[in-house]
């Protein structure tokens, strides 16, 4: 509304315009802040499940293209780390859905523990025998993720060769409980 009424109000009186403006930029500011509160909030389907590995066992399923499901976690993972792995992990595969042209593909989790603490380091692998050529140069899809992923000291690794396979590996350290 301000806006609208900053637009009418333009040729007459450019300082009650600027007033109004400020007004919309802290409220849009004050709403984003809102948003990204809720989005932290929000798990993504089966994350919350009483055994880990599910989120990802349900994006299996849901996939057009066969997918196998190999998960070795010793327990929970802290619910934004579960988080950040879903969508890091419904990314990839969207991403080899796609593009790779794939027959198969395969997500493997797997929890490596630091020796003598629950502290380790979860690690996500999508592997597909499409035809290759992923990059980090590619698109926006897999920047996204290695963005995710940075918020938490992940990493993201892209292997794929032209003619295939391909190999994305994410990992997030973390604490399991």
């Amino acid at each position: 509304m301000s806006l609208g009424l900053a637009e009418q109000l333009l040729p007459d009186d450019p300082q009650a315009v600027q007033q109004l403006l400020a007004e919309a930029r802290a409220a849009t500011s004050s709403a984003l802040a809102e948003l990204r509160d809720l989005v932290h909030g929000i798990h993504p389907p089966g994350t919350r499940a009483s055994r880990p590995g599910r989120g990802s066992e349900a994006l299996a399923l849901a996939n057009p293209i066969p997918t196998s499901v190999v998960t070795h976690l010793p327990g929970r993972l802290p619910a934004p780390v579960e988080s950040a792995a879903y969508f890091a992990v419904a990314e990839v595969l969207t991403n080899a859905i796609k593009h790779a042209h794939a027959q198969h593909i395969e997500i493997t989790v797997e929890f490596t523990a630091h020796p003598g603490s629950t502290a380790g380091l979860p690690a996500m692998r999508v592997s597909d025998d499409g035809h290759g050529g992923a990059s980090l140069d590619g698109g926006s899809g897999l920047r996204g993720v290695v963005r995710r992923l940075g918020a938490f000291d992940g990493t993201l690794i892209v292997d794929s060769p032209p003619g295939g396979p391909t190999e994305i590996r994410t990992s997030l350290p973390c604490a399991s409980s």
